[in-house]
């Protein structure tokens, strides 16, 4: 892969790459530990109940692939629990179901490697979503919704 990140068509200069260097330093101490973080660039473990969605051997950011096997075991690996049946045991412990239903876009292959910190400093990913309300609320809207799509 190529050592010219580039976000949004417009390259990461060679002062950006060190200082991110130095920032994911610090995301390694924390959120490596404690998230299993896969330094993607893009974090979004607010938005799956603080388990990184990436730790899936399909890395995909939207939900399960649909060959979860009964029990909620991964289909790649069926000695472990599927990445997503974990975000989602832990997002409803949270409150925090009503942020699965959002759609995150595609891995930008990119930011790999490049502090989600600074990404978000520098405005190339959203920031984010620490404080949910009305969760179960917001999940029957959306569901709701989704019906009235439907019909």
């Amino acid at each position: 892969m190529s050592n010219n990140f580039v976000s949004k068509g417009k390259p990461i200069t060679p002062g950006e790459r060190k200082i991110s260097r130095i920032v994911l330093l610090f995301e390694d101490l924390i959120k490596v530990p404690i998230f299993g973080c896969q330094r993607c660039g893009e974090c979004i473990l607010s938005s799956t109940g603080f388990v990184c969605s990436q730790r899936c051997p399909k890395r995909l950011r939207n939900g399960p692939c649909g060959g979860t096997a009964e029990g909620g075991y991964c289909e790649v690996y069926p000695e472990r629990k599927c990445v997503w049946y974990k975000i989602h045991k832990r997002s409803r412990l949270l409150g925090r179901m009503s942020l699965l239903y959002k759609l995150n876009n595609i891995h930008n292959w990119n930011l790999e490697g490049t502090s989600a910190w600074l990404n978000v400093f520098m405005k190339r990913i959203a920031a984010p979503a620490w404080f949910v309300r009305n969760d179960k609320k917001k999940v029957k809207e959306i569901l709701s919704n989704d019906a009235q799509r439907k019909n």
